[in-house]
């Protein structure tokens, strides 16, 4: 998401300052994240994936993003990338230059490339000021160039299962809702977009919200029957947006309605029932973290609502900062997922 204010803070946000104090707060959190934290390659008995999301807002980025991507390429032990959303800024990520740079750049990794949307690919392409101002035309546009294929991107792919491929016709359209398992884990991408998830700017873009979202659902559940019917010893959901906005560190004014009410009941009702780990990994607020926002909260007095240990969530970096999160998955692990910040020494600022 291009939040507000954003453009304009961003460059006072690259000073050596804030780059410090972006780096010891994900030091912090990844202290926190895992008693168990690994050498990179300490795989035991599992596999290892890259998280990246948010990249290249702006043109002087762009060096940033090679820099990320030329290091994950150098971890020769990843099983596979996944991109989760907003390419660019919406100035530039509405333009289909930009998007063939990065179409081009995934075909490129040396690992398979998964990539789901985010708003400023498509949701925030409404200023007719923008090239590309038409929304609706943005997604039909990106469906085509990212998602035309039943395999990943990259040197390497592997078969992917689209919601596109199911029976019922009415979500014949969400082929970038995909599915995969590996190593125990099923893996899952929801089209969930920041700018409160397409909801409250105009009649037509809340008509492809509620179609939206009724898929996004449907996926989710079907993806959590199929990890029941495997015995899968985790599930993984990937999307793009925050649907936690209350534990953003920069809030914006509270949407009323929720574009995301509907996701966080289905979230919390199918890893309840799951019983075993789940993780939420998704971009949006460009603030990587790694916390248990499901997790028992005091409502009042001593009443506190129940708990959902196993439901973890993880976001990734984002524009300023192009760094990554490297993430274990090992089944023998009794809590499967392991997750490490990446920092790219080349996008690390220097005091100067």
């Amino acid at each position: 998401m291009e939040h507000p204010g954003r453009a304009r803070r961003i460059l006072p946000l690259l000073s050596a300052a804030g780059a410090a104090i972006a780096v010891a707060v994900g030091l912090l959190v990844a202290a926190c994240a895992s008693a168990r934290s690994q050498a990179p390659g300490a795989a035991g008995s599992g596999f290892t994936f890259a998280v990246i999301g948010d990249t290249g807002y702006f043109p002087q980025e762009e060096p940033w993003v090679d820099n990320l991507l030329a290091d994950i390429d150098r971890d020769a032990g990843l099983a596979f990338v996944v991109h989760v959303g907003d390419l660019s800024s919406p100035r530039f990520s509405c333009a289909g230059e930009t998007l063939a740079r990065r179409l081009a750049q995934f075909r490129a990794s040396v690992h398979p490339v998964v990539y789901t949307p985010g708003d400023n690919d498509w949701t925030d392409c409404h200023d007719p000021a923008v090239e590309g101002g038409d929304p609706f035309e943005r997604l039909a546009n990106l469906r085509t160039m990212f998602f035309g294929g039943d395999r990943t991107h990259g040197q390497r792919t592997f078969a992917l299962t689209r919601q596109s491929q199911g029976p019922d016709a009415a979500f014949a359209r969400y082929r970038e809702n995909v599915r995969w398992d590996m190593g125990g884990v099923t893996f899952l991408t929801l089209h969930v977009t920041g700018s409160n998830n397409g909801l409250g700017r105009t009649p037509q873009g809340d008509q492809e919200h509620a179609e939206r979202t009724r898929a996004t659902l449907a996926w989710l559940r079907q993806g959590f029957e199929h990890a029941r019917a495997r015995n899968s010893r985790a599930v993984a959901v990937l999307q793009q947006a925050n649907p936690f906005p209350e534990f953003t560190p920069f809030p914006g004014e509270a949407q009323t309605p929720s574009g995301y009410a509907e996701l966080r009941t289905a979230l919390q009702q199918e890893a309840a029932g799951f019983g075993k780990p789940v993780v939420l990994i998704h971009g949006d607020s460009h603030f990587f973290r790694v916390d248990k926002p499901l997790s028992p909260r005091r409502v009042r007095g001593k009443q506190v609502t129940p708990a959902l240990e196993n439901f973890t969530r993880v976001e990734t970096f984002g524009s300023p900062y192009h760094h990554w999160v490297h993430v274990t998955a090992d089944a023998s692990d009794p809590q499967v997922f392991t997750f490490r910040q990446r920092l790219v020494g080349a996008n690390v600022a220097r005091p100067q």
